[in-house]
Formats: C-alpha cells, structure tokens, sequence
C-alpha cells in the first residue's frame, strides 16, 4: 500500500479545520462536529482511490496470470468499496452515539445478499501466491484503516464531546510519563462474546426434499431383516450408486448445497441412503479465506431419505504428488478442477472442535461389507469403544461373593494390569495428614495511616499477580492392586462400571512437611503408603511409572530425564507416625514397568508373569534428528528446545538483530547463522545461489526436514500499546516471508510461534489466511494456544502456535500440560467467526507435576545490588530446589554468568527501597515523605490540590487528586509535579487504568513471573520487576531462569541487549514438550514404515 507513514490533509482543509476551531463561521458545536466530519469523508474517499490506483499499478507488476490479477483486482476494488462505505456510514454517526472504537457492518445490498459476481473472484485465488498476495493486499488496507484511525484521533473527535467518548490513548494527556510494556496478562479476563454453538453438520444441516422421481437399478445384494441393501438408484435421470458423491437441498435456498458421499442404498419402507458428509472450507476455521472448490472430509454422517437428494456431484480426492518435496516455489496458478457448480476436490480431513486437517486415514473395507461400509461410522465407534472403560482377563483363582476380579483393564486405548501406576483427579482420593490451607491476604486499610500512604486506598481487590493460591494440587498417583467388578442382583459382573483397588503414592507436599518438603525434593520424587483406595477405572487420566530408586539400573537423573511420566520412590511415608520408613517387601517386590499402549505382557496370574514383564522393558527406538532451519531465530531459544528433545540439529538460522545471531553463535557454534534479511536469502536461493555475499553455503531444495521460527510479533502482541504504527504492521508481513520458505523447501514439520494475539489480529485473518497457505501446499496443519507456565517455568506467556506436517508423516498433537498452574492464566481457547475452538489438550489445567515456583527459579542466586554489573561471579553455595539442580546442569567449575541487573536512578532506588517486602506490594505501598537520595539530592512530598470526583475524599478528609483533570476539567500542565517519592503520574491516571496495579511491584516467593518483558522497567505496565527481598530489578540471569534457559546459556551485548535477548525468546521447556510431540510422530511413522517392509520381505519370501 502506501509507503508513507501518515495521512496527509491537503493545506485547504487544514484551514478550514482552523476556522472551524476558531468559531470564525459562528455555528454550534454541533453544526461545527458534522462540518469536519464532512471535509473529513471527502478527502478519505478521493484519497482511498488513490491508493487503489497506487496498488492496483503495483499488483500489475506482479508476476500474476491474467485470470489471477483480474480476480484480486475484482477483490481489492470490492474491499476498498466496502471500506468507503464501512467510513461514510461510520463518519454520519461519530456525533450521534461516539461509537467510533466499533467496526461497523457494512451497509447490505438489496436483500442483504451476496451477488453471484461477489464471490465468483475467490474460486480463482486457488495458486499459492495468490493467497499469499491477497495476505499482502489485506495488510495494507488495514494499515490504511489505521492511518485513518489516527487522523480521527489527531482531529480530536473523541475530546470533543466527552459525556459520550472516553479518553483517546492517541490523545493521552502530555504528562502520562508510564512506559507502557509489553503484558499478556491483561489477557486473562476475556472479553465474553455470543458464541454460536457447535453442532455436528447432521444436527445443523435442515434439509429439502425434492420431488425427484426415484427408482431401484437391479435387484438388492443383501438382504439384513427388513432392510433390503442396493448398489445402484435412479434419481431423475441420473444413476446413482454407491460410493458416488450427491447434493443434498438445504431449506434456505440462499444456503450452498450441501455435500456428501453415499456409503449404503436401501429400502426399509423408504427409499434411504447412508451420507458420510463433506464440509466446505466455510465452515471449517478457515472461513471465507478458503477454496469454494475444496471440500474437507469430516467424521460425521446420517441415514436420510432419498427424496432429500438434488443431484449427482463429482468429488475428486487430491493426492499428493510422488516429488511433492521438490515441487516448492513453483508458481502453481493451474487449477486443481473445473468449476462448473459440480465438480469439488478435498485432500483432508477436518476436525471441527481443535481445528485439525489432517490427512484422511487409510480404511479397506472387506469385500463382505463393501455395500455399506462407512469409514466415519468405523472410527467413530472405535472412538466410543476406547473412551469406556472395559475389563478383561478374569481371574479364576480369586473369589469372591460380591466381586469379580480381573487382570487386564483397557481406557482410550491405554491398557493397565496389577502393578500398573496411574493418575487420578485430585479429588480420587485424599490424604490421612491435613494440611492448613493457606490463607488469603485481605487489605485492611484501617490498620493503614492514609496520611502517610495516601495511595493505599486503591488496593480495593485481594487478588495479587503472580499468586500461586489458586494454583490446582497436581494429580493423585496410585498403584493397581486390584481391577474388579462388582456382581449386580443376577450375580453378573458390572462390567459397564469397573473399580480399581490401589495403593495411594504421596507427594512430599503431602506429608506433614507441605510445601516446603516439596521445595527440595526432586519433582518427581514420591512416597510409598500402605493406605487404599477404591476409584472408578473411567476417573483414571492416564499411566506412568513409579519405581523404586534402589531397583534400578540407572542412576535416578538418567532414568528420570528419558521423558515425563517416571516417578520413584525410596521411601514410605506413615502418616500415623508423621515419618519415614523403609518401603515394605510388598513395595519392592511389586515394581511393574509399563510397556506403553497394549504392549503389557504378564497375564496377572501372579508375580511370575509381573516379574517376567519387568525385565521386558522395550529400548527406546532411537530417532534420526531432523535439519532444522530457525528463521526470526533470536538467541536461540526454539531451538535449544528442540534439542534438549532430541528432535533437531539446527544447521542453519536467520537472525537480523547481530546480538541475537551472536548469541546464537556462541551456544550453537556448528550452526550457520545468517544475518540478512530473510527475503533476500531466499531471492538468492531461488535464483540458483549456493552461497551469500559471505561465502555461507545456503541452504538448497531437500536439505530442510523441519522449519521453525516466530515472526516478529509487535503488530500481533497485546502487550505493545503500539500496535497499529506502520513499522509494526509492515512487520507482520514477515509471516508470508516465513510461508514462503516454507513452500520452497517443503519441510517434513513446520511451527510457527508467536503472541496469543497472534490467532485473533484483524479479526483472525492473518491466522485464516496463514492456514489457507498450509492447506493450499498440500499440509496437514493445526493451530493452539499454550501456557508455558504449565512445561516447568515460573512464568505465565501464553503463545499461539501452527503446527504442520507434510503429507505421508503424522500431524504431532499439542503436548498435555506437565505442571499445574494458575487457572486465570489458563484460559487457552480460541473464538473465530463466533466459535470456540481447543486443542487436543485433555488435561486442561491439571498437570503431573506442582507449579514451579519464583523460590524455586532464583533463591540459591547470591545476593547483588542496584546497577551489579559482574559478568562472572561464582555461585556461592549449593542448589536447592529440583529446578536449580536441573538448571545449573552439570557444569566442571561452575560459573554464574550475567547475573548482573539495570542501574537505576537515584530516585528510583530510593522508590524500590521503600516497596515493602510482603508478598502484592507495589507503589500504592508507598509512602508519601521526603527521603535523600544517594546523589544528595532530598525528594519532595507528594502534594494533593484537587478533589477526586470518583474516590472522594480521604478518611481523614484530605484530598485525593493531583490534577484538575481529578475534578472533571482539562489537564493543567502547572499541576504536574517532579521529584516526588510516589510518582506524580501513577495518581494522575490512576482511575482510568486498574489503579497501576503491579507498578513498583515485587515478585512473590511462592508466585510466578508476569510476562517476561525486553526491558525490565518498573513504571512499565509489566512492573512486577522487582526482586522479593532486594531493593533492585531482576538480573539478566532470574530473567533467563524464568524462560527455562539453562545457566550455561550465553547471552551477547550489554545489559539491554541480553534483557531483549530473553524477553523475546520461546522458552525452551515449552518448545521441548513441542519437539517430544514431534519425535512420537516420527518414531510412529517409523513403527509403520518397518511394519510395511517386513510385510512386503513377508509376502516375497511366501
């Protein structure tokens, strides 16, 4: 669009704009508002044409077919016209209501109905770069939006009639001195919107019978009680038969004909077929950014009636090509079908609750069945089948009067036997020691001098960020010691609600010790206890492995660092003693080691067959790493996941920021890092370069097997109050400079990071429109929000992410949370187009393990001060907690690196100083005195003039505003006032901004990290920044800690370079739960291709 940065009102209408603001013509205020509306109209919509024809000129130059260029010009002047249309009915009703901040609809045409001409341009955007440049296209209008947004504001539209518009942020009094940051909290509490709710297509669908004259073609093939089953019908004149694709009338006619492929034709009084259903891209996430020839297969279907049926419809299954790898880049406009209103292709198959395409599972229906076999009814009831639980293998040798007994228990496809380990909810079962619930704090402000802290009024909520209290217990673990039924009255076993018997495990923050038990024990550190319990077998949420530490061959770390879901013990917890013991005979006699998803071998005859299943432990299949490319790749934070799992070796990365690529050196010296513009490193690819200007070997066609990386996210963050600015905007094209590489080298895995704002930035276009880039090359593509709170940091960053894999290799699921964390932080749905969208994370905000904790990420750090700038210093004592242990790895001479903190002025030391230690204090904890400062000088008391029209009067009755704007009037640059211990702004604009709460704030021993941020700032909006106990903001080194990066990590630059370094990294225990996802999918994939080559050695050798 435009490359200028500003609209620019021509020198005739900023005259006339003066006269109007000098009363010169005498109208009303009124009159005078709708005059600059109407000047204002005139030159957006002669302006709006302009850039059309600016664009349109650019679009020419393009590389675009005839057919393509005229579609998107058909689109683009369709938008544009809307736009004027969306402003003119916005600008006739700014005075009227001061609705400005809502997007209006756009005014309907007759009927309110699209015309056909509307969306005949769409079915020709089906090429790769027509997608991506109708993404270009879509920024740029929004860019030109935004710059409209900021000539309202600039116009001062919304000052102008203040009973109805609240203050601009554009317009912001000159006195706001708070540096706004970056903060994804604010999140937390979303907005409610009316979501429409989720029916299965054959709920939605209503339907229309036809008055088609329908009739049998040859006599029936099967004939099952009443139903007589055909292969073939006459509908009309057309044949249909079974495994052909029809049409099926909706009841609105201004509704598409609904889809569907015939599975079975029979006649049980009527004339009824079997419809396994197709969606359209519309009603998938994707929206009006999809193909309207391309049809998604969804596991859903129904019996109906024929009458329903219109007609015959040709359906075409896309496959991929045999060198669908090497075929990246390649200017793709061909069409895939012929769109004659009859002919459809689909190439996956789509789940509509977490948004997954995926390719369509292979199913061969026996020749016996093939005249109604239904591949959705098949999976269906495979998915029925595995979510009750089942029990089998009934023990003869163990009577009982009132139970049966069994050996083997199946649930979701997972098999447990005697001696198994499982998870439960919290609420399976409880504990004999009860522990004190922690208390909530409450403000009391009566115990408070309001003259001495005049600000603390506004802690009118006992809610504190970063707080742990409502934080879930992680979940019960037990140990199977009985699987059985209960008889009913026939003396029949109840097997629709089978029971386990077991023995419970404790947590050390179960035992009389609490939390501070848990503190220095390993995370996955456990207590054997004689007590039992009795759960239903449909309450287990999954197994895992409980050993005794002693009966291992394996030192503990090694055993616990070959993936999540090991625990052991050592000893037992007697909670009528309050102690510790040796673990009875039956404990250690008893160990089972799980053999994954039907693999277990014992029979539960008795402890031969356990003993015979423990010394069958399976070896870890061993996993190729896969090349990686890192793009946007910052100090290397992805990537060290992606490692630490086993997953990658990163061959190559593109970092622009030379700190970054720096740092990424230093901890990845094997890896060729690139620090150019993405594009032009891919221009030279394409062109046939095999190196840069620098002589670094580019990465060519096939040598890439994984993608990763995360656009640079200021257009998308919530945290970045800037987020309309051009630079921002211009940057977010960077994410089709990142599809791009991903359809030129067609990896085997691509993952996109970035904000949470990221999936509902333009009204989730981008997100639409990135996924319809996927879908169009050919991969199986999903998209989720995660917590990395919930993968073993002390912080909450909650990330949107895209996975996608090639075609022939296993789309990974989302990782299911390992630790527990707090529920506000939490909420990881999506809403596009009205509906809610999950991923297929079924834990929710349970989790295996404890949150981890501010006191567990930095309480061994040694003690620093304001401004330490110490690159090396040693640590000066032992780690305490399981995560400093993991942390600090397994270093020859520890060194602490970069444990160094910003130096702050005088006046913010002395602010810092007076913060008080308690856990939720920040500035409305200040008092209000004069202190000296350090460079002499002595800080002045904070004077009150004003009457606050909100909060009144103090109840001494002193008052409670700084400026006269406390009073309903304009801001008076005289009221402003410097060199005060509270800062003169946070009162300012307190009301209209939560009060500025977490400002000068402390973290909390037992809490978590907000956000970490590229700049640690304690007038920030992300100001919980201060160390617990130390009157300084946190290190360089607690900030890497709150990410999950390793103390031998390096960082490059000076002090505000590594702050950024961190703040803008993914952390790395999130994206190694991510590349653990990866690596089953690869090792799947691997079972299958070793499965298919002894099948075929099989077949030869017979």
């Amino acid at each position: 669009m435009p490359t200028r940065t500003s609209l620019s009102l021509p020198e005739d209408v900023k005259e006339r704009l003066q006269e109007l603001d000098e009363g010169g013509d005498s109208l009303s205020d009124e009159e005078c508002v709708k005059e600059k509306l109407r000047l204002l109209q005139e030159f957006l919509l002669a302006d709006t044409q302009d850039q059309l024809k600016i664009l349109e000129d650019k679009l020419k130059s393009s590389e675009l077919s005839t057919v393509s260029y005229a579609a998107l010009s058909v689109l683009l002047s369709r938008t544009v016209e809307n736009l004027c249309s969306n402003w003119s009915f916005f600008l006739g009703r700014v005075h009227e209501d001061g609705d400005a901040m809502k997007s209006p609809s756009a005014p309907k045409g007759k009927g309110g109905r699209r015309s056909k001409a509307d969306s005949e341009p769409k079915s020709e955007l089906q090429g790769f770069k027509g997608v991506l440049i109708a993404l270009h296209v879509l920024q740029c209008l929004y860019l030109y939006i935004d710059m409209i947004v900021h000539v309202l504001y600039g116009l001062g539209f919304v000052c102008q009639n203040k009973a109805k518009w609240v203050s601009c942020p554009l317009s912001r009094c000159p006195n706001l001195a708070v540096k706004e940051a970056e903060d994804d909290e604010n999140m937390d509490e979303e907005e409610v919107l009316p979501l429409k709710e989720t029916k299965k297509m054959s709920q939605a669908k209503k339907k229309k019978q036809t008055k088609n004259k329908i009739s049998w073609v040859g006599e029936p093939i099967k004939t099952d009680g009443r139903k007589e089953y055909y292969m073939k019908v006459r509908v009309e004149n057309e044949v249909v038969e079974v495994g052909d694709c029809v049409s099926v009338s909706p009841a609105d006619p201004s509704h598409p004909l609904y889809l569907a492929r015939i599975t079975a034709l029979w006649e049980d009084g009527d004339k009824m077929f079997h419809a396994h259903w197709f969606c359209r891209g519309t009603d998938t996430v994707l929206g009006e950014s999809s193909d309207p020839l391309e049809l998604f297969l969804v596991d859903e279907c129904e019996d109906m009636q024929l009458s329903f049926v219109h007609g015959k419809v040709n359906v075409l299954y896309k496959a991929p090509t045999e060198n669908w790898f090497m075929e990246g880049g390649m200017d793709d406009d061909m069409k895939v079908i012929e769109d004659d209103g009859e002919s459809f292709f689909y190439q996956l198959l789509y789940d509509g609750e977490c948004a997954r395409f995926e390719s369509p599972p292979k199913v061969t229906p026996s020749e016996d069945c093939k005249y109604k076999f239904c591949a959705s009814c098949v999976r269906n009831r495979e998915r029925e089948a595995q979510d009750l639980p089942n029990v089998c293998e009934p023990l003869e040798d163990e009577k009982s009067d009132s139970k049966v007994f069994y050996g083997l228990a199946t649930l979701k496809g997972e098999q447990y036997r005697v001696g198994d380990s499982v998870y439960l909810p919290p609420e399976a079962f409880s504990f004999a020691v009860k522990l004190a619930s922690p208390v909530k704090r409450s403000h009391r402000k009566d115990d408070v001098d309001e003259d001495l802290h005049p600000e603390y009024y506004r802690k009118s909520s006992d809610y504190i960020k970063g707080s742990n209290l409502d934080a879930p217990e992680p979940f019960r673990i037990g140990r199977i010691k009985e699987i059985f039924c209960n008889k009913r009255s026939d003396g029949k076993p109840d097997k629709m609600d089978p029971k386990l018997r077991l023995y419970k495990f404790y947590r050390p923050e179960n035992t009389h010790k609490g939390p501070k038990g848990a503190y220095h024990s390993d995370i996955n550190q456990l207590y054997w206890s004689d007590e039992e319990a009795t759960v239903n077998m449909a309450e287990v949420l999954g197994r895992c492995q409980v050993e005794y530490a002693e009966d291992l061959v394996e030192s503990v770390q090694d055993y616990s660092s070959r993936g999540p879901d090991r625990f052991y013990f050592l000893e037992a917890y007697n909670a009528k003693t309050r102690s510790l013991e040796d673990p009875p005979n039956h404990a250690r006699s008893a160990v089972h080691k799980g053999k994954g998803k039907g693999k277990g071998k014992g029979k539960g005859k008795g402890k031969a067959a356990l003993q015979e299943s423990q010394d069958q432990e399976p070896q870890e299949q061993t996993v190729p790493k896969l090349r990686t490319l890192d793009v946007f790749s910052g100090c290397g934070g992805l990537s060290e996941g992606f490692h630490q799992a086993g997953i990658s070796e990163t061959h190559w990365a593109i970092e622009m920021w030379d700190p970054a690529a720096q740092a990424f050196r230093l901890n990845n010296p094997g890896t060729t890092v690139f620090t150019e513009d993405c594009n032009v490193l891919l221009k030279l690819v394409m062109s046939g370069e095999k190196t840069n200007s620098l002589g670094q070997k580019l990465p060519q066609k096939g040598d890439v097997e994984m993608l990763c990386g995360g656009p640079p996210c200021q257009g998308f963050s919530g945290m970045n109050r800037f987020n309309s600015r051009t630079y921002s905007t211009f940057k977010n094209s960077l994410v089709v400079s990142y599809l791009s590489y991903c359809d030129y080298y067609r990896p085997k895995f691509f993952l996109l990071e970035n904000v949470r704002n990221f999936v509902s930035f333009k009204r989730s276009m981008v997100l639409k429109l990135t996924l319809r880039c996927l879908v169009r090359m050919g991969y199986q593509c999903t998209f989720g929000i995660l917590q990395a709170g919930q993968y073993g940091v002390a912080q909450t960053r909650r990330r949107a992410i895209i996975l996608a894999a090639a075609p022939g290799e296993k789309l990974p699921r989302f990782p299911e949370p390992l630790h527990v964390f707090a529920p506000r932080a939490c909420s990881l749905s999506v809403v596009v187009d009205e509906k809610k969208y999950v991923s297929n994370v079924t834990r929710g905000n349970g989790g295996i393990y404890r949150t981890i904790t501010v006191r567990d990420t930095m309480s061994d750090l040694p003690e620093i001060r304001n401004g330490a700038a110490a690159l090396e210093i040693s640590y000066n004592g032992e780690p305490q907690s399981w995560f400093q242990r993991h942390i600090r790895g397994s270093q020859y001479q520890p060194i602490l690196r970069d444990h160094i903190c910003k130096d702050m002025s005088a006046l913010v030391a002395a602010r810092m100083r007076y913060i008080p230690l308690a856990p939720g204090s920040d500035w409305r904890d200040l008092p209000n005195i004069e202190v000296r400062l350090r460079d002499g000088t002595t800080t002045k008391k904070l004077r009150y003039t004003h009457s606050d029209k909100k909060n009144g009067r103090s109840g001494t009755g002193a008052l409670r505003g700084v400026c006269s704007c406390a009073e309903g009037k304009s801001c008076d640059p005289a009221d402003r006032q410097f060199n005060t211990l509270i800062p003169w702004c946070l009162p300012h604009t307190g009301n209209r901004h939560n009060h500025w709460a977490g400002l000068y704030g402390r973290l909390e021993w037992d809490g978590f990290f907000s956000t970490t941020v590229t700049n640690p700032e304690p007038m920030g909006k992300q100001g919980r920044v201060l160390h617990p106990e130390q009157h300084r903001v946190v290190s360089v080194r607690e900030c890497a800690r709150s990410q999950g990066f390793p103390d031998t990590y390096r960082f490059f630059g000076n002090i505000l370079d590594k702050h950024r370094q961190v703040g803008n990294a993914v952390p790395p225990p999130l994206s190694k739960a991510i590349g653990l996802e990866v690596r089953k999918c690869v090792q799947e994939r691997m079972r299958e291709n070793a499965t298919g080559d002894f099948l075929i050695i099989v077949s030869l050798y017979f």
